[in-house]
């Protein structure tokens, strides 16, 4: 280019890439990690005192994700505590989407507590 004038701007307005957005502001990432996440599932806790704690999740989460969430919320210790659904054990590795009997968005499960080591 000769004369020192720079070269004209591209005529897409600069943007050599597509952007990595789309018109809601969400990526395909975005997309794809809601999709693996699933359905949103809130779960009751009846705690062996009676009450009863709410935890929000997903249906792609698992056993071990609701357990820190509600070992957070009542200081509980992670380890000591089992989660049961129709009288089953729900262990640990598996998602929500294991368990067919969940069919809506809202469930129930019992906690048990094992006692403290320290006791």
């Amino acid at each position: 280019m000769e004369g020192g004038a720079p070269a004209p701007p591209p005529a897409d307005g600069g943007m050599a890439f597509p952007s990595q957005y789309d018109e809601s502001g969400t990526t395909s990432f975005d997309r794809v990690e809601a999709e693996l996440r699933g359905a949103a599932l809130k779960i009751f806790c009846e705690m062996p005192d009676g009450s009863v704690q709410e935890i929000e999740c997903n249906m792609g989460h698992d056993v071990v994700y609701a357990k820190g969430q509600l070992a957070r919320k009542t200081e509980i210790e992670f380890g000591r505590m089992k989660l049961y659904m129709d009288g089953k054990l729900m262990f640990d590795p598996l998602s929500f989407n294991d368990f067919p009997s969940i069919t809506s968005s809202e469930i129930r499960v019992q906690v048990t507590v094992d006692p403290d080591d320290e006791s």
